[in-house]
């Protein structure tokens, strides 16, 4: 599998990854390639004048996100086919330190909310599998379109999401939902059978 990085910022600037210049970068992003083991230093230099330089670390191990600071500026979401997405927060001077410092563990729930919270078919992510189906959702915080559609079995799945759990303060991980469902009237459907895929490290 072909690992990528996909790096976005709250605020347009200039992005440096390991001492290499890499340009402007916005909430539209900038990709590159990553192995499963790798250690990645990144500068963004906001043109906006109140906000502050960061600066950041990420390290990866066998695919998974060991380390990435700091915690209450780095956000990230693995996705099941290999990407990982980066948003950077920059500082504004106004912030108060312990504000933020108060928000940091609720952080990337929080954002992963507002994200689906304009979207009207938000609700319709959550497929929730009948009792007998004897799957927990318990462990997942929210829900988001996929970013592709899975190849899973030989039948053809009518309903697919990515469900999305954390792993850490500012890190989670998205795994592919896909339900076979039946009618049930009143154009409602049931969900008769749901595989989860686990995220590909």
């Amino acid at each position: 599998m072909i690992r990528m990085l996909m790096i976005e910022s709250g605020v347009r600037g200039l992005l440096m990854v390991n001492g290499q210049f890499c340009g402007p970068v916005d909430s539209e992003g900038q990709a590159f390639p990553t192995g499963r083991d790798a250690e990645i230093y990144l500068q963004l230099f906001p043109f906006d004048e109140p906000c502050v330089p960061l600066t950041a670390q990420m390290l990866l191990r066998e695919g998974r996100i060991t380390l990435l600071e700091p915690r209450a500026r780095c956000f990230a979401l693995i996705w099941p086919d290999g990407v990982i997405q980066l948003e950077l927060r920059p500082q504004t001077q106004q912030e108060e330190t312990a504000q933020t410092d108060q928000a940091a563990p609720n952080a990337l729930l929080r954002y992963l909310l507002m994200k689906l919270s304009g979207d009207a078919q938000a609700e319709k992510l959550w497929m929730r599998p009948q009792d007998e189906a004897g799957i927990d959702l318990s462990a997942y915080h929210a829900a988001v379109p996929l970013r592709f559609a899975p190849v899973a079995a030989s039948e053809r799945f009518d309903e697919r999401a990515g469900l999305v759990r954390r792993t850490a303060d500012n890190v989670a991980q998205v795994d592919a939902a896909l339900a076979v469902t039946s009618p049930a009237g009143q154009g409602h459907r049931l969900i008769e059978r749901m595989e989860i895929l686990p995220a590909q490290m």
